[in-house]
């Protein structure tokens, strides 16, 4: 059965989702970047024309993002810490960050290219490995809309019957980056296709922003700059679209609702994504800690899931896969 308990994908599903980043590339990358020594930036080839495409002295390439405020550096970093709390780290990108100080031995060779960079000095940096060979995704189905109508996929609807396997490993990791795009309030992806729609209704059709996949075929979750901080600020604005895109979802990775559950359940999620910053960061403390506001309202996105996942269990749970 691909959902043996009507709401959870089944463990043979789960097994065939490409294995993306590990713990263990994520812990080599903080090592690496901490000690590196740019000897090149360029333009190009990592987003934002603030950014930059760096290269370490023993040839390693990485992108080097600058916020335009600190604000979308601090975004990045607590989704990437938030995503490890998940178990989502296989979908982001491994990340460190850097002091911009134009004397230190990091950046020493690089001052004409700093200078023309305009970056302030002392601003702090994410610095992600480049990764190479990514190709653009489009969403699938049931998402893939002309009417702004999104369609529920679950397994008692038959939605994921006559689907390949690649299709439904696909799925799987759908359903896990509409979870961490609604906790993460992350406007930047999927919903802002969702919003486009209301005057191109072909952009389903067209490649996803900040979402590709890599060459082993894992969903590589980009650029999450705009999660827990600005996303936020303006969630508002955006959860007319967020909240129907997650409530479309009734079908999960058991480990990740297990992971939601948990930090329901303990009330602390703020509590918990600070300790694993600090853990991982110490030399960054001016970013970690989110304004009481936003530490609540985490708490309670991740409230508001996991009453879904409940609601979807008690609906179809009892219904045997399809």
């Amino acid at each position: 059965a691909v959902v043996p308990g009507g709401v959870f994908w089944s463990r043979g599903l789960e097994e065939q989702v490409p294995r993306g980043f590990s713990e263990a590339q994520a812990a080599v990358w903080l090592e690496a970047a901490r000690g590196a020594r740019v000897v090149a930036l360029e333009r190009g080839g990592c987003g934002r024309s603030s950014n930059r495409l760096a290269r370490f002295a023993d040839g390693t390439r990485a992108c080097v993002r600058y916020g335009i405020n600190p604000e979308q550096i601090q975004g990045e970093a607590l989704s990437y810490y938030l995503a490890c709390l998940l178990g989502l780290q296989r979908h982001v990108p491994p990340l460190a960050l850097a002091r911009v100080e134009a004397r230190v031995a990091q950046w020493a060779q690089v001052q004409e290219e700093l200078r023309a960079a305009h970056w302030t000095e002392g601003s702090v940096v994410s610095l992600t490995r480049w990764l190479p060979n990514l190709t653009d995704v489009v969403v699938p189905a049931p998402w893939r809309s002309e009417d702004g109508r999104l369609r529920p996929l679950r397994a008692a609807g038959g939605e994921l019957a006559n689907r390949s396997r690649a299709e439904l490993v696909d799925l799987v990791q759908w359903t896990d980056l509409i979870l961490f795009d609604y906790l993460t309030a992350n406007f930047d992806r999927l919903v802002s296709n969702l919003f486009s729609l209301q005057w191109d209704p072909r952009v389903m059709q067209r490649a996803t922003s900040n979402l590709h996949r890599g060459p082993g075929g894992a969903l590589v979750f980009l650029d999450n700059e705009a999660g827990l901080v600005h996303g936020y600020r303006v969630a508002g604005m955006w959860d007319k679209y967020n909240e129907p895109l997650l409530q479309s979802v009734c079908v999960f990775r058991e480990r990740t609702a297990r992971r939601v559950l948990e930090l329901h359940r303990g009330q602390d999620a703020a509590a918990r994504l600070l300790r694993l910053y600090r853990r991982q960061e110490p030399g960054f403390p001016e970013l970690a800690a989110l304004a009481d506001p936003h530490a609540q309202l985490l708490q309670r996105r991740l409230d508001f899931l996991a009453k879904h996942i409940l609601h979807c269990k008690a609906k179809y749970g009892h219904r045997q896969g399809t």
